[in-house]
């Protein structure tokens, strides 16, 4: 029997599932149209970018070495210019800046941006910015400017900023509104860090309605002193003059590093390379000439982090600490302690076609040398003996290698990840790498490989090897300490440990006393530290003299300690072609030693060429 009852009910149901569609269809449209209508409106609106200043960085002490500061700039509002008052605002711009050329003229009023920057306002008077901002087109807006006080003092560690590239547009949304990124040094490393957040004003038409200002960047504080960074420089500087003065070169002698490292943090407190350039030019611009002269002088290397050189007998510890470790040492001695006759060559007989025989750099000779006398003096022969005895036992095995396996473990052949950009990684050559480069490189090595000349070479720092100063640095820092960790300048950046090694308390005793002998009567850096007087007793270093190939002179390399008692900073020294470590590179280390403990301050003078 048909129920009406239920009729109703179906009916019913059906009219509020139909509601339902109909209410969720109209929701749809109105929510759409609401999106839609907002997407309309905001079509108006443009945003133009305002810089964030970058953040300041500070020194050791809390002095600031690199800051922004706030400078009013002119500008024009694109959208209140029109046919019928553009030439107004030209007569105006013409007038009241006739530094503008009818180039920048034209390239102010032909941007597609709301705003174009016309000129900065910092020299220009009242009543003339009053008179133009009654324009309406007329805007001041304040942007950052990157100033570096210390100027040429600070480059290379500090770097510089400049405008994006392409690619370093894609990199951040940050980098597109600052439109500036930091190129090199502390600048690039810390980017993210020191750029801040950059401000807006929001256009809806022609009239600004918004202004979101700019969140500034973070602080750097760095664990440079820069009261020692100028005595380094100075330093540096008079080396270089002095070696240009006592040596004959092709080319003049303009290219160094020093490094001060502090041992117990791994902090660097001072980084100097030469040549080096004013980073204040590259924030107004620098000229095309400006920047190819720079360019060809290579003032834009770090040579502290980036030169390459071989390291000459500033690689002797690494022998050194071999020796002690393996109780590898001359064949005909057992221990640290003995002593073998140096005659001034070592002759012998390789079967692999190697030199026969090695002229040590005294080529009358040392008389007789242990392994302390033979860091002393610098002694050739010595080094060149415990690369034999590792020849002769481990040759064509893979135990040919420990030599270079304990540089590595010191940090040589690889970036000690300091933490700036484009450091170099150097090289530390073996059988592996010979073979490599026989396939991928053959003008580097000759046909047969890797022969046992090669680690007579390798032992005193000579041959394929290239090492950086901070390299050098770090390694002298390792040995000292157990740890290589990577050298910082930032003073708040986590420590990282890149490997330990095991050393004793004696062995760091050892080679204290035997460090403070280079700079003792009869080391060959005596006379350049003699001038320390009493004070040179507590002092110690190693002298290297690296040969360059070709016509080039000698790389002039010192390593020194301003304390042998309680030694607190390691002082490398690097001067390009700088004829000798002992004459040049050691009195340079010598005068900043003097600064570290205080002393008086005397200039760099020649010492002696012992090596």
């Amino acid at each position: 029997m048909f129920s009406f009852n239920r009729l109703k009910i179906v009916l019913g149901v059906f009219f509020t599932f139909l509601v339902f569609i109909l209410f969720e269809i109209f929701s749809i449209q109105t929510s759409n149209f609401t999106e839609v209508t907002e997407s309309l409106e905001n079509q108006n609106l443009e945003v133009y970018y305002i810089p964030s200043p970058r953040g300041e960085i500070y020194d050791i002490n809390n002095k600031i070495i690199a800051k922004s500061v706030l400078e009013s700039f002119l500008f024009l509002n694109n959208k209140k210019i029109s046919g019928e008052n553009i030439e107004t605002y030209k007569q105006l711009i013409a007038y009241n800046f006739p530094t503008i050329s009818n180039e920048d003229l034209l390239n102010i009023f032909s941007k597609k941006e709301p705003l174009s920057k016309v000129i900065s306002l910092e020299n220009v008077d009242f009543e003339t910015r009053k008179n133009l901002l009654s324009y309406a087109a007329f805007e001041v807006i304040d942007l950052p400017i990157r100033v570096y006080p210390y100027d040429s003092l600070t480059a290379h560690f500090i770097g510089y900023v400049g405008r994006p590239t392409s690619e370093e547009f894609k990199l951040s949304e940050n980098i597109k509104g600052n439109n500036i990124i930091g190129k090199t040094g502390l600048e690039k490393e810390y980017e993210n860090e020191l750029s801040g957040i950059p401000g807006q004003i929001i256009f809806d038409n022609n009239e600004i309605i918004k202004l979101v200002p700019p969140i500034p960047g973070s602080a750097l504080y760095t664990s440079i002193d820069i009261e020692l960074q100028r005595v380094v420089k100075e330093s540096l500087i008079q080396g270089l003059e002095l070696a240009n003065k006592n040596f004959t070169s092709q080319n003049l002698i303009e290219r160094g590093a020093s490094i001060v490292l502090n041992i117990e943090s791994g902090e660097v407190n001072a980084m100097v390379s030469l040549p080096d350039f004013n980073p204040n030019l590259f924030v107004s611009g620098i000229s095309e000439f400006d920047y190819k002269v720079l360019n060809r002088q290579q003032a834009f290397n770090n040579f502290a982090i980036q030169g390459l050189y071989p390291p000459g007998s500033v690689f002797k510890v690494v022998a050194y600490w071999l020796a002690n470790s393996e109780s590898i040492f001359p064949e005909e001695i057992t221990n640290r302690s003995s002593y073998i006759n140096c005659e001034g060559n070592l002759s012998f007989g390789f079967d692999d076609g190697s030199k026969q025989v090695y002229n040590d750099w005294k080529l009358s000779g040392h008389g007789k040398v242990n392994l302390t006398s033979a860091i002393t003096q610098s002694c050739n022969v010595y080094f060149w003996d415990i690369a034999l005895t590792i020849w002769r036992k481990f040759g064509n095995t893979e135990g040919e290698s420990k030599l270079q396996e304990y540089s590595r473990e010191l940090g040589f052949g690889k970036v000690t990840n300091i933490d700036l950009p484009f450091e170099s990684s150097g090289i530390v050559p073996d059988r592996q790498l010979f073979e490599y480069w026989k396939i991928n490189q053959p003008d580097r090595v000759r046909p047969e490989g890797w022969l046992g000349g090669d680690l007579m070479n390798l032992i005193i720092g000579q041959g394929a090897i290239t090492t950086t100063p901070i390299q050098v640095a770090n390694a002298y820092r390792t040995l000292l300490t157990g740890e290589n960790i990577s050298p910082r300048l930032n003073r708040n950046a986590i420590i990282e440990i890149n490997n330990s090694i095991n050393i004793s308390t004696e062995f760091v005793s050892f080679l204290l006393k035997d460090l403070n002998t280079v700079t003792s009567n009869g080391g060959t850096a005596y006379k350049a530290f003699s001038i320390l007087g009493k004070a040179a007793d507590d002092t110690g270093g190693k002298t290297g003299t690296a040969q360059n190939p070709g016509e080039r002179n000698n790389t002039s390399w010192f390593v020194g300690l301003d304390s042998i008692s309680d030694p607190k900073h390691i002082i490398v020294t690097v001067i390009d072609e700088g004829g000798s470590g002992s004459a040049i590179a050691a009195p340079v280390t010598r005068r900043i030693i003097q600064n570290l403990r205080g002393l008086e301050l005397t200039s760099v003078e020649f010492g002696e060429v012992t090596e």
